[in-house]
């Protein structure tokens, strides 16, 4: 199940559970981390780590968020948290499936995993709510993660501009 046989077949995709939590918790801290050193605005707050958690295990028993794993034998080498975002309103009235969070360990890109967890959300998540679109955010300098939504089939749609108050 979820199982990547073109690329890295000794890591599945699967629903995360609460004893996954820590492990999660400590990816989204590097990968916080690491767009902090880019950027900032991104370093983390002093509760960051705690609401992190909180946010995550309130998803466990959400059924419009979930969080999936990639582990390797019991090994967690990526995440995927999402949820489901219904837009109206305004607008015509749309129902997305949004990517809050997404991380691999760097010895595990590069081999299909990213792909994998995307694919399950959308296989799983996006059509089983009737989503129109997947949407994510993605850090403007991060040109590697650009790159991998660009070969997913992800379009650029909107720009966040910022002006600093002195």
């Amino acid at each position: 199940m979820g199982k990547n046989t073109s690329h890295d077949p000794t890591y599945e995709i699967m629903k995360g559970k609460e004893e996954d939590l820590e492990d999660i918790v400590k990816l989204w801290v590097e990968i916080i981390e690491w767009h902090a050193n880019i950027d900032s605005n991104f370093k983390l707050d002093i509760e960051g780590k705690e609401n992190f958690t909180t946010m995550l295990r309130n998803a466990f028993n959400d059924l419009s968020q979930v969080v999936y794993v990639a582990k390797e034998k019991d090994k967690l080498i990526g995440f995927l948290y999402g949820y489901i975002k219904n837009l109206s309103g305004f607008f015509i009235h749309r129902i997305v499936a949004h990517i809050s969070d997404i991380a691999v360990l760097i010895e595990h890109r590069r081999k299909g995993v990213g792909t994998a967890l995307i694919n399950k959300f959308q296989n799983e998540i996006a059509l089983k709510f009737k989503a129109t679109d997947i949407t994510l955010y993605v850090h403007v300098n991060n040109t590697d993660a650009i790159d991998f939504y660009h070969n997913l089939g992800f379009n650029d749609r909107l720009l966040t501009m910022e002006r600093k108050i002195e």
